[in-house]
């Protein structure tokens, strides 16, 4: 599971960085970090509204940003079903918020603040799903050693009462010598 999604965020990563350098991004770099928990104050500010050019990039470079999740989730599907929900969540507001910023209804270092607070909200369910798996897991370890454990009991078990078995069905034999007239016999 752990090296599944490691090969997943890496993934991801490259795509996400591969998009952030296109050509078709460019004209946004000025703008918006990377990471947007990497975000400068300047940009965090920045209350400018998106023009028709950087709108148009934002289009051209979303279809690929679309790729990049739905590969996110469709593997995390057969690792860590759980986080999925949690994902498509944050994914389906930050489309809201392209929305609303393609419309301009809101600024740059808005879209970017709420960007950062989204990915760091996003991080902490993210901790807290890895928790209950890692945490569910611990505990169905613990169950399997107590059902080893039992069985290796029952097997002792078992094995003792063989043992007690063969000892009441084991043939006796009596050997009895005899002198004058005293007879000495010892079974066995």
């Amino acid at each position: 599971m752990a090296t599944g999604n490691t090969a997943l965020i890496e993934q991801l990563r490259t795509c996400g960085t591969e998009l952030y350098n296109s050509p078709e991004a460019a004209v946004l770099r000025q703008h918006s970090p990377s990471d947007a928990r990497e975000a400068t104050l300047s940009q965090l500010a920045d209350q400018s509204l998106p023009t028709r050019q950087e709108i148009a990039s934002i289009m051209a470079v979303h279809a690929r940003a679309q790729t990049c999740r739905k590969a996110l989730l469709d593997g995390l599907v057969n690792t860590t079903p759980t986080v999925v929900p949690v994902l498509a969540k944050a994914f389906a507001a930050a489309e809201d918020d392209t929305i609303a910023f393609a419309q301009r209804r809101i600024s740059w270092g808005e879209r970017t603040r709420r960007s950062r607070d989204r990915i760091i909200a996003l991080q902490a369910a993210i901790q807290g799903e890895e928790g209950r798996i890692v945490s569910g897991l611990e505990q169905s370890h613990q169950a399997e050693l107590a059902r080893r454990q039992e069985a290796l009991n029952a097997l002792s078990q078992w094995a003792q009462t063989q043992q007690m078995i063969n000892a009441m069905n084991r043939p006796v034999f009596t050997n009895c010598s005899r002198v004058g007239s005293f007879t000495n016999c010892v079974s066995q």
